[in-house]
């Protein structure tokens, strides 16, 4: 699994957070093939698609987003649409986006190649 992370400077993270997760839920229910699965509160959200996800979580003065996906093109894919979608919403503050690999974390595409690497292949499934 590729990982990407971002760290958006914004006092309103929560905002943000909400108003993302509620856009993405709002085009998934008038676009039924995009079959986005989403899941908010206040603090953390996840969107979830059949081929990655991004987990959004809201800290004091940043918007915390955390990409997964299993290549290379499905994460950049995800990583340009909620770019997209978050610097769009919050235009009028000035939000940045700018992925970067997780801190601390090596990237691994391919576990199988890299013995003692995390070879966990399971779906992650999101509850209602």
């Amino acid at each position: 699994m590729l990982t990407a992370e971002a760290s958006v400077a914004t006092e309103r993270a929560g905002r943000y957070l909400v108003q993302l997760c509620q856009h993405i839920n709002a085009v998934a229910q008038s676009h039924p093939q995009m079959r986005a699965e989403v899941e908010c509160s206040d603090h953390h959200g996840v969107i979830g698609f059949d081929w990655g996800r991004c987990i959004l979580r809201a800290e004091p003065g940043a918007l915390i987003l955390r990409a997964h996906a299993g290549d290379e093109a499905s994460l950049r894919t995800l990583q340009q649409g909620i770019t997209s979608r978050l610097e769009q919403i919050g235009r009028r503050d000035g939000l940045s986006v700018t992925w970067s690999p997780p801190q601390g974390v090596p990237e691994v595409a391919d576990p199988a190649r890299h013995p003692g690497g995390d070879t966990h292949q399971g779906k992650t499934h999101m509850h209602d």
